[in-house]
């Protein structure tokens, strides 16, 4: 497969070109580094506690943990910016000193989460406990990764009994986690709870998709109505099966063998479930949302794609913004008094207007990228504070991203997804010309009028070891040890491998 691709796409020139690629940016991002820090040091943008509705509360020891992707490095930085208390953070670092959220200014100490192979998880929840009971931690504020959103919930559930009454976490619990996490109990939960959801089923074999697939597509016939389509995808995460996830099934015309081969490529088991959901045809749609004891106190929405790495948040006042934060509600309500934590929800909407229609697909018990669009809104850091004094009456308004909210990317995905890939297939006389010059004309625009979710100009470090050390040294890692991807995602470090 590999070698029907162009050669900058394979493995060994691709790691090598973003290496050099690296390389060759590094003195413009050193001088934009450098400029940021001598005006920092000119200017000292010290913090600010205006408007904040918290100068009651005493200073607290706040731990941020996640700091190594871009969610978790925003959060950060807006307590650090707007609030007077000790933030501090912890991360899984693969290699030492590459996490970009070590070099945060608006952090005070970082701690680096190590975990063995052969110890693995148990490892990782022994680290975080024992740090914050070592640095009395007031309030834990979680951004997980997908991978380690489970383990944080048992985390959560162990430091609520170590820490005693005082303590808050922003984090679920690990079966409230796992309740919202995996793809199969959502629909459930959901359906249970009054929800409007997409026709799903979970299935461990090949024979259990076929069997359902062939009964639906009979009885929409029955009733006169053109046949159900589905798509598969795994319950758990599994990122080589994602590439496949959007294979509307069952295949047109008589192509029985051709579904056969489909699901035997899958490994479908008891181990490895899926669930065959109905296809909704409509625009996906993401959300983040920050609830407290079973109230929502922040809340974003905008439109989603598969590898999301442009965010642009609808309006407030939107038909769309306001049944997706209803639905966020209604899930948060149900849970009640000691739901606190980060909620996001992936949806399809289908019609317009006031009789437009959601329905969730996807449920993150967890942090969001979109938290992104909170970079300019301070009020934001306040909202966390409230898990406090939860009871205060002026504790109840929603925060939404401020209307002056410039749209975000990350142009070190931009310049080589829409400039420098697109011409090098030009070169390779495989693209249209037409189609690279967009590419390059929404490149510019990005550039000029957007900005980067690293990019902090009171906080310029990160961005310069995210591009020239962290980034590298995967790379070279990657070319060490063979490790094969098909992408990556530059604001959440992560690596799709093949």
């Amino acid at each position: 497969m590999e070698a029907h691709q162009p050669f900058f796409h394979q493995h060994v020139p691709k790691n090598a070109l973003l290496i050099l690629l690296s390389l060759l940016c590094l003195p413009i991002s050193g001088l934009l580094t450098l400029v940021a820090i001598l005006h920092n040091y000119h200017h000292d943008n010290q913090k600010s506690s205006k408007n904040i509705r918290n100068d009651n509360v005493g200073s607290k020891t706040i731990l941020v943990t996640g700091v190594s992707m871009t969610k978790g490095l925003v959060i950060a930085r807006l307590l650090g910016k707007h609030t007077h208390h000790h933030i501090i953070a912890a991360d899984l670092e693969p290699v030492p000193f590459t996490s970009p959220g070590r070099y945060c200014r608006f952090i005070s100490e970082f701690t680096r989460l190590n975990v063995s192979r052969n110890c693995g998880t148990d490892e990782y929840t022994e680290n975080l406990l024992k740090l914050m009971m070592k640095k009395k931690v007031d309030l834990w504020i979680s951004c997980s990764s997908v991978v380690n959103a489970v383990e944080d919930g048992r985390v959560m559930k162990l430091a609520k009994k170590a820490m005693g009454p005082g303590f808050r976490a922003m984090q679920f619990d690990e079966d409230v986690v796992t309740k919202l996490h995996e793809k199969d109990a959502l629909m459930d939960y959901l359906a249970d709870i009054g929800c409007l959801v997409p026709e799903s089923y979970r299935c461990t074999s090949a024979d259990e998709v076929e069997k359902v697939i062939n009964v639906s597509s009979g009885n929409d016939k029955d009733h006169n109505r053109e046949a159900k389509s589905f798509i598969l995808k795994p319950v758990g995460v599994d990122d080589k099966a994602r590439a496949q996830m959007m294979t509307l099934l069952p295949f047109p015309g008589d192509k029985k063998n051709d579904l056969k081969a489909y699901l035997s490529s899958l490994n479908i088991s008891a181990s490895r479930p899926f669930l065959l959901q109905q296809h909704i045809q409509g625009y996906e749609y993401c959300t983040h949302s920050l609830v407290i004891d079973g109230k929502v106190k922040a809340f974003v929405s905008c439109p989603s794609s598969d590898l999301l790495m442009h965010y642009e948040a609808l309006p407030q006042e939107s038909v769309l913004n306001k049944k997706m934060l209803q639905f966020t509600q209604h899930v948060a309500e149900q849970e009640g008094s000691g739901f606190s934590g980060h909620l996001s929800f992936d949806f399809i909407a289908q019609g317009k207007g006031e009789k437009i229609q959601i329905y969730p697909i996807e449920c993150n018990p967890r942090a969001h990228t979109a938290v992104v669009l909170f970079n300019d809104t301070p009020a934001m850091a306040a909202q966390y504070l409230t898990c406090f004094d939860a009871g205060q009456q002026a504790s109840q308004d929603i925060i939404f991203p401020r209307k002056s909210t410039t749209n975000t990317y990350w142009i070190g995905h931009d310049l080589v997804a829409l400039a420098l890939a697109p011409c090098l297939t030009l070169l390779c006389q495989e693209e249209n010309i037409t189609e690279v010059l967009k590419a390059l004309k929404t490149f510019w625009d990005h550039l000029l009028y957007w900005h980067d979710g690293t990019f902090d100009s009171t906080d310029p470090l990160p961005f310069l070891v995210l591009y020239h050390i962290y980034w590298p040294t995967q790379f070279f890692k990657c070319l060490l040890t063979g490790q094969k991807w098909s992408r990556i995602n530059v604001s959440t470090t992560k690596i799709f491998e093949i």
